[in-house]
């Protein structure tokens, strides 16, 4: 079966939205000032340790407890806000009746990324995952796809979706596989960045296309 597979956070699921819900959350819950929201959101989707992230925000508004004690608390709360639209959860049910493997390669912890997987309802939908917290390998290190293809028992060969050039893109071509990128249509190329095969704005319309090839 060739093997088809997904990053988690900005492909599958909005994580920008939920993102921006749980900030206005926080941001209710400690009394700070409403233009902390939006700063709070916009860190939270940087590409950086979410550690360094809560540790900022501590010492920014001088909140009465740590940085690791805010990110546990978010790793609850985030599974019960993202979303996966359901175009492409029918995606992902058209690929498998095809005869594809369908797997989630995602970096970040356990509890979180599992905890969105199964609240969104991929669980039931793909045929395994695998994250980087429980596997000491992050994206863009190819070996990560190894992992899941043996999970799957099938060949490393054939597809990696996603909307991070650096951890998806170069991750899946340097694992053997062809690439789509997931992100808007005017969203720029920046210069010397990995080469994709592919380019979308959705996963129903990465499968879609990908399907037809």
């Amino acid at each position: 079966m060739p093997l088809a597979v997904f990053d988690l956070d900005g492909t599958l699921v909005d994580q920008a939205s939920a993102a921006r819900s749980w900030a206005g959350e926080f941001v209710a819950r400690w009394g700070l000032p409403v233009k902390a929201s939006d700063l709070v959101a916009a860190a939270l989707t940087e590409r950086v340790s979410k550690q360094l992230v809560f540790d900022r925000i501590v010492e920014e508004w001088s909140l009465p407890l740590s940085g690791a004690e805010i990110w546990a608390a978010y790793r609850t709360r985030m599974p019960q806000l993202v979303q996966c639209a359901s175009e492409d959860k029918e995606a992902l049910t058209e690929l498998r009746a095809a005869g594809w493997s369908v797997g989630i390669a995602t970096n970040g912890m356990p509890d979180n990324q599992e905890g969105k997987i199964r609240a969104t309802g991929l669980a039931e939908l793909i045929d395994g995952w695998v994250i980087s917290g429980e596997v000491g390998i992050r994206k863009p290190d190819p070996r990560i796809f190894g992992v899941l293809a043996q999970r799957l028992c099938c060949a490393l060969d054939g597809w990696m979706v996603g909307d991070s050039l650096e951890h998806d893109v170069m991750g899946g071509m340097a694992a053997g596989l062809q690439t789509a990128w997931i992100a808007p249509l005017n969203a720029p190329v920046p210069a010397g960045s990995a080469r994709f095969d592919i380019r979308q704005t959705s996963v129903a319309e990465a499968v879609g296309a990908i399907l037809t090839i």
